[in-house]
């Protein structure tokens, strides 16, 4: 009923919270759910939920799953206020592998407990992060408090990706992933530590010479906390702040 109440209306779909445990019950619940939901042609994002299990294969309505410590952390218990670098810096390696990830990326302000990942670290978590939909949760403010370039960026991130490959990292300390889109590559990485770290990362799976990109990466000044440039070719090697990041797109 509610399913066709949504359909009726003009919904493209659900983000459904709150699932108790891993038991039968459960799991046949998410099944009904996703059935429902194809049936009155609704996307599907489930939260506080299990990790994916390959249903999005049977059900391709199903968008992500959570099923991770992501962004919302900074709100409800100070997990993420030590740890988030390192985390990061493992997902894409581990949680991420299994299938899509509902992180809810990139939060510029600071909620109950304060962020320790930069500017350039948020940002660049919109690529190194996959799921079916990338829901962005900050304050509008924040996002419209960004300089103009960053708010192109995101007006123009694709929600899908043709190619990924992983041009530099190990898990917990760095991460480099390489996205492409048609011919638009984007290039992101994190420094998972509490120190400056330098990447030289491989290019070859890009295989690009010249090129016209953006760069958005650090500053390290509080109250002007980018850096955003243009390009004509990629650098050899990029330095990160402790617990930065960087993100390049180009054409």
């Amino acid at each position: 009923k509610e399913f066709a109440w949504l359909e009726d209306n003009g919904f493209a779909g659900v983000k459904i919270d709150f699932f108790p445990g891993d038991g039968q019950e459960t799991m046949n619940y998410y099944i009904d759910l996703l059935e429902s939901a194809a049936k009155h042609h609704l996307l599907v994002n489930f939260h506080g939920a299990t990790v994916p299990r390959g249903w999005q294969r049977t059900y391709p309505n199903l968008m992500s799953v959570e099923g991770v410590y992501g962004a919302e952390w900074y709100n409800n218990a100070p997990i993420l206020t030590n740890r988030a670098a390192a985390h990061n810096a493992t997902l894409p390696f581990t949680r991420n592998v299994i299938g899509p990830m509902d992180y809810t990326p990139c939060t510029f302000s600071d909620s109950q407990h304060p962020h320790i990942t930069s500017h350039g670290h948020e940002l660049a978590l919109t690529v190194l992060f996959e799921s079916g939909i990338q829901h962005l949760a900050d304050r509008p403010e924040s996002y419209l408090a960004q300089p103009a370039e960053v708010l192109e960026f995101f007006s123009t991130l694709p929600s899908t990706w043709d190619e990924t490959k992983l041009l530099a990292g190990y898990p917990g300390n760095h991460t480099v992933i390489a996205r492409r889109k048609g011919s638009d590559w984007y290039i992101a990485g994190i420094n998972g530590t509490d120190e400056p770290m330098e990447v030289t990362p491989d290019y070859s799976p890009v295989n690009k010479g010249e090129i016209s990109g953006t760069m958005f990466t650090d500053s390290g000044k509080p109250d002007n906390p980018w850096s955003i440039s243009s390009i004509t070719s990629l650098p050899e090697k990029i330095n990160m702040q402790p617990r930065g990041g960087f993100v390049i797109k180009m054409q």
